[in-house]
């Protein structure tokens, strides 16, 4: 499966660009790479607050969940990497480890910002890119749009805290398990009700009806057994 690569940092250039980039991996059936780039040298508590006061971060936003989020709205699959390091470096050794056939990012026309998302990273990393870049500037309407929506998309509910269960595997496996399921006893029933013939024919010392019986006991526990155990490696596995 291809690969698209997402450099995000939770300012508004780089949700747009989440937006984008889940269209482009929906697109291209690809899994899309949520890369957050943490820098070695820390800033201080004014620059930090003065940084997202300039890009307009949503307070307390990494774009991580908005990414992963909006991808599992459109069934994209995703991945999330944490780096620590210079962030366009960082970049360039990610799209190289994970194979990805393009990097998406967001830019912003301010200046004297020399962060993530800014022109001058942006430049850089399609300069040094080994592969397709697409660099997103967003306009006004896409900036509107995007603090519009990014509480919306990452604030807990009941309804996304079911949407969540019902997009997992281990939900579908045990969709379908519970139809095959649904679909033999229904069969078991009909056949004792209008085929009552069949089940009193004797087999193994007692009856079809009773065998059937037992056997769907023995298949029952048997799939919840191993669904159990399907669901906690699925789990481990993410």
């Amino acid at each position: 499966m291809s690969t698209i690569l997402l450099a995000t940092d939770g300012s508004l250039p780089a949700l747009a660009a989440t937006v984008r980039a889940v269209a482009e991996a929906k697109q291209r059936s690809a899994t899309l790479v949520i890369l957050r780039v943490v820098e070695q040298s820390p800033m201080t508590s004014l620059e930090l607050a003065s940084e997202s006061a300039a890009l307009q971060r949503p307070e307390g936003e990494d774009g991580i969940e908005y990414a992963k989020e909006l991808a599992a709205l459109d069934r994209v699959p995703t991945t999330v990497m944490v780096r620590e390091g210079p962030v366009v470096g960082e970049i360039i050794r990610a799209a190289e480890e994970t194979g990805a056939e393009m990097i998406v990012l967001g830019t912003s026309s301010l200046k004297r910002l020399n962060r993530l998302y800014l022109g001058s990273v942006a430049k850089s990393v399609v300069s040094q890119a080994p592969v397709s870049v697409l660099v997103v500037k967003p306009t006004k309407e896409e900036t509107k749009m995007v603090k519009a929506r990014v509480r919306e998309v990452i604030e807990p509910s009941p309804a996304k805290a079911v949407a969540a269960i019902t997009r997992t595997r281990q939900f579908r496996v045990g969709l379908y398990l519970f139809a095959a399921y649904v679909i033999g006893y229904s069969i078991f029933v009909l056949f004792g009700s209008y085929i009552r013939d069949v089940f009193q024919i004797p087999t193994f010392g007692l009856n079809v009806g009773l065998v059937s019986g037992i056997l769907i006991i023995i298949l029952t526990i048997a799939l919840a057994i191993g669904f159990n155990a399907y669901a906690v490696r699925a789990e481990r596995e993410e």
